[in-house]
């Protein structure tokens, strides 16, 4: 995955890497001469422990007290190694793309080093980045200040195989939860900013190993996809394919939860709600390590021979993989950051800098990492800057002093990755919504004679809530209605009901979703005629289907919804005079693209 993943490490965490990746049984380089664990940081370095080799005693202070790796000397408060309520530290994993290690695995040793070299770049350009972002810490009572930090004090340790004992190089790095303010004093890592920037860091992690790799092997890529992933060209298909057997046991595994979680929930989940999924996964398809004590040069030559057996020994297709890259010319500053905003506009209805920077990683080029970082970071400034693109930002109440100002020129008072942008577009477009659903307040439209009401509700079993959410449904007129639904709150009888009085009254209820599965949920559950919101829109657009007066489109799962989508549907029912009924819990994950406004319609002008 393009994430670089991210965990929270107990105190005993330690032992998890002294005992089980430095002995050799996570078969890390840690325990052998060829790759060390170190120190890394600046926070490291300012101690003077950057590149210091790690042994478990020093692991032990480190993490499981929160003291001097050195000598145990205090570090601000410390903790005990058997409280594992305490936030010791984080550990990241960054993991190139498999043709990466595939080429790592069955090359010489001279291309073997190039490529740890390229990896161990882009890990650095990587850490500086988030040393630049997220390495902050709290002051003030209950942490309201977020101030600067001399940096990160940290330990990589180098890993060359998955658990499966297929090549897989990838770095594990400890963050001690420990890092020093200007005034000397030793406190926590405020881990709000790791999580805000995870993303972004695996996204430039993978682009600047592609500088690397372009520039010292001359290898070219596949198209970079929208999560930054490329592979490199011309690497066997097979070899990656038949040497991701960690993966393929994950998501197979994962979509197995993601498919029960949506057959219980009913609608397909959000990035978020499937990315747990696949953590779970993860965990639960581990497996104890293999070739924990081979020395590499035995697994490179067990590696070549299995390359061998399906007909792609090394020999005969690493010159058509190497030396391949052509010369790329620089890209045009305006037309990228045109594109960057484009593809802001069409994914996310807010957005932060850290958005920005995941987009600009699959389209900026450098010469090497830091010059790609550089130039990632030029870009994300000017896109900012734009004239169409709005900040959300409050205005502060004053000018905050110098004193009070963190090297970002932010104040204080202020998260560094908090504040959020949009573009004036995206405003635009919500503001027509909420022009069209305030006209239709009082437009009477969708409305159910009383005695047909009664009747509905005479043969249901609904408590007074949902009682009073369908009166007001199916009498109030307006052309936009607000049904909050969440899960569990018999949404769906709701709805079943309201379709009898509809269809009493001469209506065509036509029910939608943003996915199949909703809609089919939908259909099966409410005895709705539901489509998918795309479908519906293209049909409708291309004379596919026509509406009228006597129609009700009932829209599940609005909150889910891109607000582009949203303003064609409003518009068209606006057109024809029928009635909307937006359907959604504003507390749930919102839309993948640009969404989120069904809460401030809801906000606005109240729900059923």
């Amino acid at each position: 995955a393009a994430v670089m993943s991210l965990t929270k490490l107990g105190p005993s965490g330690w032992r998890y890497f002294a005992e089980e990746i430095a002995t050799g049984r996570e078969d890390y380089f840690a325990r052998s001469a060829e790759h060390p664990g170190r120190y890394l940081g600046r926070g490291a370095q300012a101690m003077g422990l950057a590149g210091a080799e790690v042994d478990a005693l020093g692991l032990e202070r480190l993490i499981g007290h929160g003291t001097d790796p050195r000598d145990g000397a205090a570090m601000g408060r410390g903790f005990s190694p058997d409280n594992d309520n305490v936030v010791a530290g984080f550990g990241l994993t960054f993991s190139p793309p498999k043709s990466v290690s595939v080429l790592w695995g069955t090359g010489g040793e001279e291309l073997r080093i190039a490529v740890v070299a390229a990896h161990e770049r882009a890990v650095a350009s990587t850490l500086d980045f988030l040393q630049d972002h997220a390495a902050f810490t709290r002051r003030g009572a209950g942490g309201v200040f977020q101030v600067d930090t001399e940096g990160f004090v940290a330990a990589s340790f180098l890993h060359r195989t998955s658990r499966a004992a297929d090549p897989q190089l990838h770095t594990h790095v400890l963050l001690a939860n420990k890092v020093r303010a200007e005034d000397g004093r030793w406190l926590s890592l405020d881990g709000r900013e790791l999580y805000e920037h995870q993303k972004a860091a695996g996204m430039l992690y993978r682009s600047a190993l592609r500088a690397e790799l372009t520039a010292s092997l001359k290898v070219a890529w596949t198209p970079v996809d929208d999560n930054g992933i490329a592979e490199i060209q011309g690497v066997p298909k097979v070899l990656v394919e038949t040497w991701s057997t960690r993966r393929h046991e994950v998501e197979s595994l994962g979509a197995e939860l993601v498919a029960s979680r949506e057959s219980e929930l009913g609608r397909e989940l959000s990035g978020g709600e499937r990315a747990r999924c696949l953590q779970l996964a993860a965990y639960r398809s581990r497996a104890p390590k293999l070739e924990a004590e081979t020395p590499t040069e035995v697994l490179v030559a067990r590696w070549r021979e299995e390359a061998a057996s399906f007909g792609q020994a090394p020999e005969y297709w690493l010159s058509r993989v190497l030396g391949q890259a052509r010369t790329s010319t620089p890209e045009d500053r305006k037309a990228l950051v045109h594109l960057a905003i484009a593809r802001l506009e069409e994914t996310r209805a807010t957005w932060g800098r850290s958005d920005v920077t995941e987009v600009l990683t699959t389209l900026v080029t450098g010469a090497n990492a830091d010059e790609l970082r550089t130039r990632v970071e030029q870009a994300a400034d000017e896109v900012l800057a734009d004239h169409r693109v709005c900040s959300l930002a409050a205005p502060l109440p004053a000018e905050p002093p110098e004193a009070l100002r963190r090297r970002d020129q932010m104040s204080a008072i202020e998260r560094h990755g908090a504040t959020r942008y949009t573009t004036e577009a995206t405003l635009l477009s919500e503001a027509r919504v909420l022009d069209a659903v305030a006209k239709g307040r009082n437009a009477r439209v969708g409305l159910v004679p009383e005695r047909t009401l009664e009747l509905v509700l005479s043969g249901s079993m609904f408590g007074a809530d949902q009682q009073r959410a369908l009166r007001e449904l199916l009498t109030g007129g307006e052309q936009v209605a607000l049904l909050v639904g969440p899960a569990g709150a018999g949404k769906s009888r709701a709805l079943g009901a309201a379709r009898e009085a509809w269809d009493a009254a001469g209506y065509r209820p036509i029910g939608l979703a943003p996915s199949a599965i909703a809609a089919r949920v939908l259909s099966d559950e409410a005895g709705l005629c539901s489509d998918t919101l795309a479908r519906f829109l293209l049909d409708v657009e291309n004379g596919r289907r026509t509406l009228g007066p006597r129609d009700v489109i009932v829209l599940d799962e609005a909150t889910m919804t891109r607000t582009d989508d949203l303003e064609r549907l409003v518009t068209h029912t606006a057109q024809v005079g029928c009635k909307l009924v937006l359907v959604g819990d504003p507390q749930q994950l919102g839309a993948v693209g640009p969404g989120g406004l069904f809460a401030t319609l809801v906000g606005d002008h109240g729900a059923s």
